[in-house]
């Protein structure tokens, strides 16, 4: 084998090699929770936390839920696999132009002194103490 071929053998090793950890760097970061947004950064989904950890497990919505029964925390971490309904501690809104309502109640019922808190676009906090781990379902409404 001549010296050129062997330059391009170790060459195409060496670009399939970048290419593989590229592509293993880019699922990594897709598993961790996301870092908050820049202004292009919008992705319209709100995440919600199952703890104020770090190592918190999210779920996002881009759609309104009428009862979150049924639904459980998707990325790993902290309370992976629980279930979403009242076990929220904290959200964050990635929508630039609509905010979300949490609610205590299913279908969105917040008649009475019934809680519910609002999260704007970019709003990153745990939910408010009516809410907090007693979330039942969530809507949307256009702010900007």
């Amino acid at each position: 084998m001549t010296t050129a071929r062997r330059m391009v053998g170790s060459l195409a090793v060496a670009a399939a090699l970048v290419a593989g950890t590229t592509v293993l760097a880019s699922a990594q970061a897709d598993a961790s929770a996301p870092a908050q947004p820049q202004r292009a950064d919008w992705d319209g989904n709100i995440y919600l936390y199952y703890s104020a950890s770090s190592n918190s497990s999210w779920s996002k919505y881009a759609g309104w839920v009428s009862d979150f029964a049924g639904h459980t925390f998707a990325a790993g971490g902290e309370g992976s696999g629980q279930r979403v309904k009242n076990n929220v501690n904290r959200a964050w809104n990635n929508d630039a132009n609509y905010a979300a309502r949490i609610y205590y109640n299913e279908n969105y019922n917040a008649s009475g002194s019934a809680p519910y808190d609002d999260f704007y676009p970019g709003n990153s906090r745990q939910l408010n103490n009516g809410v907090r781990n007693n979330n039942a379902s969530m809507s949307w409404w256009r702010v900007g």
